[in-house]
């Protein structure tokens, strides 16, 4: 029985991964369309199945996710305008962000971020989307990273 992923259509994500992948290679585009015939069969990598394009990101040297030590962007909240007296919660990627920045600072002491969160921030835990921001640039800040 074919796996699900041999049948399905090659992604928009994959189709920008190859392309960067090639870029970064240095590959002609009479090259990759040799690969592409000689490989798969195909004209174009949007003929290849997800599993086809996974296998040719893996031939090309490309990483299938984010090289350690880079993380992703993370995805800006809507600019909408909230009615009054609510907040938007922290977003899953800003959550992330702060426990991946709390990790990679060496604390002083035991308790060191809650210690800093308290000092700092003025709060006992981030409860709002502004705060977290707010807590990203200072981990950041802490850390040594440049602030955008």
């Amino acid at each position: 029985m074919a796996d699900i992923s041999d049948t399905k259509p090659i992604t928009a994500s994959q189709v920008r991964s190859i392309h960067v992948a090639l870029s970064r290679a240095g590959i002609d585009d009479d090259t990759y369309r040799d690969l592409l015939h000689d490989g798969y069969g195909v004209a174009s990598c949007k003929d290849l199945s997800r599993r086809q394009a996974s296998e040719l990101l893996r031939h090309l040297g490309a990483p299938l996710r984010n090289p350690p030590g880079t993380r992703p962007k993370a995805p800006r909240q809507p600019k909408t305008k909230l009615p009054p007296g609510v907040t938007r919660l922290p977003s899953a990627a800003q959550r992330q962000l702060i426990s991946d920045l709390v990790s990679e600072i060496a604390w002083r002491q035991e308790g060191g971020y809650h210690a800093w969160l308290k000092a700092n921030q003025g709060i006992k835990r981030v409860a709002t989307a502004q705060q977290a921001m707010r807590v990203i640039e200072g981990l950041k800040g802490l850390k040594g990273l440049k602030r955008r």
